[in-house]
């Protein structure tokens, strides 16, 4: 049986404007303290958050949720 689409190599558009705006949003609660990195490992096909010191120093690696809900708003999520 032969697929009848090809997957693109990444999120559409949409999702990735989405990913911009949380990423923006994700600033607010961590201004001053912390910075929310995002990283990912395309071979691995894994995501994950760090949180940073201002100056780029590791603080804490978060998993893909627990930097996906600070970036959506929830200081609650912050395991610092």
């Amino acid at each position: 049986m032969t697929r009848s689409h090809q997957l693109s190599p990444g999120p559409p558009p949409e999702v990735l404007d989405e990913i911009g705006l949380a990423w923006e949003r994700a600033q607010a609660p961590l201004e001053g303290a912390y910075e929310l990195h995002f990283e990912h490992d395309p071979a691995l096909q894994r995501a994950w958050g760090e949180l940073r010191w201002p100056d780029g120093t590791p603080v804490r690696r978060l998993t893909a949720a627990e930097a996906l809900a600070l970036a959506c708003g929830d200081p609650g999520a912050l395991p610092v």
